[in-house]
């Protein structure tokens, strides 16, 4: 890989050099040259994958890439959301994650795209419930009506909170 705009190989800040390749990207600068120092062009969709990466590492984050339709197993899968394999089998079995079983029905099997939408679902879910909660509160200590709410109360809307964002049930994949 060469750019056109020259990293100091004396920069030894490696934070810094993620940040020269992240706006030389940016800039459309890095290319690819061939045996024949024929330039190659890179498609979009490749320089997105080393932009983010280069974000990602600049931040100090792993990155790890992977085929979207990968399968993985539900111990597999419960490890990469960090929950109990139990856990994630409730999920599955409620349809908030789909999955593939094998045709003896012992073994099921989870795409890695569907847990990253099920994550990003999740998280945006819980902001949003933070969201309102934080709203419900500030509402209620500007109402000069306000009375405080026992244990009980809040207990109960916390629960209707929660049922308000339960996922309904989804498609399961079979095989």
């Amino acid at each position: 890989m060469s750019s056109k705009s020259k990293l100091s190989p004396k920069a030894s800040n490696r934070n810094r050099s993620y940040e020269l390749i992240a706006e030389a990207i940016r800039e459309g600068q890095i290319s690819f040259s061939s045996s024949n120092n024929k330039e190659i062009a890179i498609p979009s969709e490749l320089m997105k994958i080393i932009e983010d990466s280069v974000q990602a590492l600049s931040r100090g984050r792993k990155v790890e890439l992977v085929d979207s339709g990968l399968e993985i197993t539900t111990q597999e899968a419960a490890d990469y959301l960090g929950m109990s394999r139990p856990t994630l089998v409730q999920l599955l079995v409620d349809g908030k994650i789909p999955y593939t079983q094998s045709s003896e029905g012992k073994h099921r099997r989870i795409q890695i795209s569907d847990l990253v939408d099920y994550q990003k679902r999740s998280h945006k879910d819980r902001a949003e419930a933070l969201n309102r909660m934080v709203e419900t509160g500030q509402a209620m200590m500007s109402d000069p009506d306000y009375v405080e709410l026992s244990m009980e109360q809040i207990i109960s809307t916390i629960k209707e909170i929660r049922k308000e964002n339960a996922v309904k049930p989804g498609v399961t994949r079979n095989s």
